[in-house]
């Protein structure tokens, strides 16, 4: 159960995607114990977007850990979005004119779950890991990174 703080991220430049009117498919994900590729399509496009963690010098691990969830929703998620746009209200913040499918989360179950297993992460002040979250047509899809992906589109 997620008990983080939800902020929109904004990955891409021209975003395709809303969650509900344009949802990103899920066309692929490989993981090779290295790097860790995403691949999205919108419902009506040909086009593709590939979210890619990789390992390189500065970064010994592309991605700590992932989890994907096939799900249509999760409950602790919309509780999370649900506070985000009451946040964005109270605040006097304009409504947001489509559904995001890109989160990053602060103060994540999932992160702290993982840095209580992983012996391994520096102090949590040395420490640049993010929770960030994709939302599919059908996934759930959690990355644990201390890096943002490079992202290509397909033309």
């Amino acid at each position: 159960m997620e008990n983080g703080k939800l902020i929109i991220w904004e990955p891409l430049k021209d975003n395709p995607f809303d969650r509900f009117k344009e949802p990103m498919n899920l066309v692929s994900i490989h993981y090779d114990g290295e790097d860790l590729e995403l691949t999205f399509s919108a419902f009506n496009s040909g086009q593709e977007f590939k979210f890619t963690y990789n390992q390189d010098e500065t970064n010994f691990y592309a991605i700590r850990h992932f989890r994907i969830l096939k799900e249509l929703t999760r409950d602790d998620i919309e509780i999370l979005i649900g506070k985000l746009r009451e946040e964005m209200e109270v605040t006097g913040l304009a409504r947001l004119a489509y559904d995001p499918t890109f989160y990053k989360i602060e103060n994540s179950s999932f992160k702290s779950w993982y840095k209580n297993i992983d012996l391994s992460l520096p102090l949590p002040e040395d420490s640049y890991l993010e929770h960030h979250l994709y939302i599919a047509s059908d996934y759930f899809i959690d990355v644990l990174s201390e890096q943002q992906p490079t992202i290509t589109k397909s033309s």
